[in-house]
């Protein structure tokens, strides 16, 4: 029977590992919506008012919850229209479509008179649900400037906590859980743990496991209050695959920890089945790469789920298992010595398991930091950064204070302070985890890497049915390249365009035509005639095929000085790359220091037996040593 069992565990896993990988195999990597472009573009000048205003991002996002507001220079609201969504074939966007796929929002705008106006949005990203928002000027006649790349947005004070809740009731599972098979399993000498101490690790667990059940769809509301069509995103995200996923595991393992607490109420020396065991490490990590999966991507689905997964595992074995010894079991521990000597001895057996656990969880926690803090401006002055360096700085003291508490247990001791301060630190760990979890990634347009691109000003409007968009690189005096897009409101277009010319007019008001050709990516022309700052005019003239041509004059201003780059105050070198070094080389050190230590344990195995040449195998003792007859033979003969 106990055969069956050990198969009927191994198939379940071998089962449950099969769908975690269908889930989560390979698909593009999810990210957090930037905005990628818009028109009228962030500091552009307009002779005149388009009627749409479009704002295209990286990936889709919610309509629901999408707010648009458009102010003027003198304090005036005035009402756009008409919100909508397109995808990259300019055709409207379906509720279904892929998260991954980039949408343009579409907003119909009134007759504005000559002013500034500034735009605000916000919205939600479909994937990840997080908050993009933002603002940018644009000027009607009038010169402005542009507002800027909108850096990562700040955690939100709910949201945080229901993450840090449902981060903390996942670790204390996941800890209570590992402690328990630590006490039930353990060879290292000591008194053995009794059943009421073993039951109230199974109930903290189980605590911690209905807190992590609760606080996912909870988290998940608080995400969508104030969106439109809330309840069918809710109903959407909780049937979907990685929020499924996460609660799945955690009431299956949930369901094995409450098995394991009858049983062992019911007969104090009942041990958990192989197959219990089994369906719990199903359940613990289908819980943990679904946790992985609904905060920030860390490059493709699948590498989320394992780094990411890993991460949380390990997080749980290490900061569960503390924060459940310390509000479980020392409490009862004080009351008679025979119970501090046995949670003495499982703190002394538990140190190699919490050794393994910081260890994976440095090592994937540079994994999952490059695709998120892209560099060090953006780690020192984003709040995503500086959560990460309070986080980091508060498990630091953790681990010294865990430093601490080892030295101790080896004299006997039960540093009750000690590791009351250990499991305070890593609850606050938890929850700047979830603040951190709830913020936007320090990435994106707001944080550029050093020899990326700049953004060029430009100037946009509309004439007849087209839109024309045209940027000048560098815009100083000299020679510069000119890029024009054309595109067309109506579907379908009523005629190809086959042609582009330019008309620079300067300030003194000499002219020059240019004809631009064609590229894949819009039409472009080189130019040398701006050669003094000041205010130009650069008119664009649109050949359609069996149309007359349209022609759109923008004011463009050059200005004396080459024009500002994004500042930089410490370095805008990527981080990744250093990071996934580092990874690298602690992943090295760790695996020869395993090495070190498996070989340390060959050579101290007991030796018995090998003097025959024979081989000493577990469970048969070594053969009793046999007189020798010579030595016999002469005691005889002395003797007589």
């Amino acid at each position: 029977m106990t055969v069956v069992r050990r198969r009927l565990g191994r198939l379940f896993a071998v089962l449950a590992v099969a769908g975690l990988t269908v889930l989560v195999g390979p698909a593009p990597a999810r990210a957090h919506a930037y905005l990628a472009s818009s028109a009228p573009a962030d500091g552009a000048v307009l002779d005149r008012v388009p009627e749409t205003l479009t704002l295209a991002f990286t990936e889709h996002v919610e309509l629901s919850a999408a707010r648009v507001a458009l102010v003027d220079g003198d304090g005036r609201h005035w009402a756009v229209t008409g919100l909508a969504l397109r995808g990259a074939d300019g055709e409207p966007a379906t509720e279904d479509a892929d998260t991954e796929e980039p949408v343009t929002l579409v907003a119909g705008l009134p007759a504005l008179p000559p002013n500034t106006y500034h735009v605000s949005w916000r919205t939600l990203s479909s994937d990840d649900l997080h908050t993009t928002s933002g603002t940018l000027v644009f000027g009607v006649g009038r010169q402005v400037t542009a507002a800027g790349a909108a850096g990562p947005v700040g955690p939100g004070p709910r949201e945080t906590a229901a993450r840090a809740a449902g981060l903390l009731g996942l670790a204390v599972l996941l800890g209570g859980a590992a402690l328990t098979l630590l006490a039930g399993r353990r060879r290292s000498p000591g008194p053995a743990m009794d059943r009421a101490l073993r039951r109230r690790l199974l109930v903290a667990s189980a605590y911690g496991g209905a807190v992590a059940l609760l606080a996912a769809p909870l988290q998940l509301a608080i995400q969508l209050a104030g969106a439109a069509g809330g309840w069918r995103l809710l109903a959407d995200q909780l049937t979907g695959g990685r929020w499924l996923l996460r609660e799945a595991g955690t009431a299956t393992l949930l369901a094995v920890v409450l098995r394991a607490a009858h049983r062992l109420r019911a007969a104090p020396d009942a041990r958990i089945a192989p197959a219990a065991v089994a369906v719990g490490l199903a359940g613990a990590l289908a819980a943990t790469a679904g946790t992985a999966l609904l905060g920030h991507a860390a490059g493709s689905p699948a590498r989320t789920a394992l780094v990411g997964g890993v991460h949380v595992l390990a997080a749980g074995g290490w900061v569960g298992a503390v924060v459940a010894a310390a509000f479980a079991l020392l409490p009862v521990a004080r009351r008679t010595a025979e119970r501090a000597a046995q949670l003495r001895a499982l703190l002394r057996a538990f140190a190699a398991l919490a050794v393994g656990c910081v260890t994976l969880l440095v090592l994937t926690g540079l994994l999952l930091t490059g695709p998120q803090v892209s560099t060090v401006d953006a780690l020192l002055g984003s709040p995503y950064g500086l959560l990460l360096l309070a986080k980091t700085g508060v498990a630091g003291v953790a681990g010294l204070w865990g430093l601490r508490t080892a030295r101790r247990l080896r004299r006997d001791d039960l540093p009750r302070r000690g590791l009351l301060a250990e499991a305070g630190a890593l609850a606050v760990v938890l929850g700047l985890a979830g603040a951190l979890a709830a913020a936007g990634p320090a990435r994106g347009p707001a944080f550029p890497v050093a020899g990326a691109a700049r953004t060029e000003p430009q100037v946009s409007g509309q004439v007849a049915d087209l839109v024309d968009t045209v940027a000048v690189r560098p815009n100083r005096p000299g020679r510069n390249i000119v890029s024009i897009a054309v595109g067309d409101t109506r579907r379908p277009a009523p005629a190809p365009v086959i042609g582009v010319s330019l008309l620079l007019t300067g300030p003194n008001g000499e002219r020059a035509v240019h004809p631009v050709t064609r590229t894949a990516d819009g039409w472009v022309v080189a130019v040398d005639d701006i050669r003094t700052p000041g205010a130009w005019r650069v008119g664009v003239t649109v050949l359609r095929d069996g149309l007359p041509p349209v022609t759109d004059t923008h004011p463009w201003l050059v200005p004396a000085g080459e024009s500002a780059a994004t500042p930089v105050r410490v370095s805008a070198t990527p981080l990744r790359p250093a990071l996934d070094r580092s990874a690298l080389g602690l992943g090295a050190v760790a695996v020869a220091g395993l090495v070190l230590v498996a070989a340390r344990w060959w050579r101290r195995r007991p030796t018995e037996g090998r003097d025959h040449g024979q081989p000493l195998r577990a469970g048969v003792p070594a053969p009793a040593e046999q007189p020798d007859p010579v030595g016999v033979g002469v005691e005889a003969v002395r003797s007589g």
